[in-house]
């Protein structure tokens, strides 16, 4: 994700509107926890309890690469369990659990959004410090006291058959009082296979449309397993300056129509309320969801990008807004 714009307080107090504020965000993540269920680590990554869509997609279809490392941080009793990684041009995706029996990890968090957790890229003598690509997704089993977290940042895609070495760094807590943090630094050392490479296919649309008075372009669609990704501009999408220059993005009516449907469960996370209008796929005849953990993704200046489950049939893939507007996601 690029570097995050600062937003003014109108323009908080209408994404907290718009998303039932991002306190909620984080209790969305954290109530998505449930402490009776019988999932492996190899099947909770491929079930409902995980709110991406794109990875239990992905999970299901045999994609990624398998690590199966083990680390234990002594100081905190945290067993860490690294299961597999996946990366295509755009995001990765590392899935991984952690689990004590003295360290109480609820509203423990890998938090690479807002957060004071970080992960750091290591190849030979190159370091850099990886962006975040949406909020990621996790589920906390309180039975087991065990965390399972899908991480979302940038793509390593291009170290291909490279030995690496990831470093995530601290545990964000939250809570009601706000946040705090565990000081750590939990590593994995690997060479990044085939396996773990997902392609992206680009398509050029270059097609207008209006909603709600205001004039859209879809200028391109990315398919891949973990996402069909809709890159969009319009005469509301656009940076705004305040009387300091301070650069601000006000929520354009698309986003507020896509997050229309969106609604917390406090089992599974972020879901479809079926009961209301949005804004969705269609593919191979099939209603394609969109992924809210990528609500916040940007783009380029003045681009909104909507994130849905990858599409069945890329050439039959049709965006819908609303009711009656419809248009065919072909050059």
């Amino acid at each position: 994700m690029s570097k995050k714009i600062f937003i003014t307080l109108l323009l908080m107090l209408s994404i907290l509107s718009a998303c039932n504020s991002k306190t909620q965000n984080f209790t969305g993540e954290s109530v998505n926890s449930h402490a009776d269920t019988d999932d492996g680590d190899d099947k909770i990554f491929s079930s409902k309890y995980i709110d991406d869509i794109g990875v239990r997609s992905a999970i299901n279809q045999g994609y990624g690469q398998a690590l199966d490392q083990t680390f234990y941080d002594e100081k905190h009793d945290i067993t860490v369990h690294f299961e597999s990684v996946m990366t295509d041009d755009k995001e990765t995706k590392l899935l991984l659990t952690y689990q004590s029996k003295k360290t109480n990890l609820k509203n423990h968090y890998i938090d690479l959004f807002e957060g004071v957790s970080s992960i750091n890229l290591i190849v030979g003598d190159e370091q850099k410090k990886l962006n975040n690509v949406g909020w990621g997704s996790n589920y906390y089993d309180s039975k087991e006291n065990k965390m399972a977290e899908a991480l979302s940042f940038e793509s390593i895609k291009e170290y291909e058959g490279k030995d690496i070495r990831l470093e995530i760094k601290n545990l964000t807590i939250w809570n009601d009082s706000g946040s705090s943090s565990v000081q750590t630094t939990w590593p994995l050392d690997f060479n990044l296979d085939p396996p773990a490479i997902l392609e992206r296919e680009t398509v050029e649309i270059n097609k207008e449309f209006s909603f709600e008075g205001e004039t859209y372009e879809i200028k391109k669609v990315a398919f891949s397993p973990l996402e069909t990704s809709v890159v969009i501009t319009g005469s509301d999408t656009k940076l705004l300056t305040d009387e300091s220059g301070m650069k601000y993005r006000v929520m354009s009516k698309l986003e507020h129509q896509y997050l229309n449907a969106r609604k917390v469960d406090k089992k599974y996370g972020y879901i479809v309320d079926d009961k209301k209008s949005g804004v969705f796929l269609k593919s191979a005849g099939e209603k394609v969801e969109p992924i809210f953990s990528k609500g916040e993704v940007e783009g380029e200046k003045d681009e909104y990008i909507m994130s849905f489950a990858p599409a069945k049939d890329r050439q039959d893939c049709i965006l819908e807004i609303g009711d009656k507007i419809k248009i065919p996601l072909t050059k």
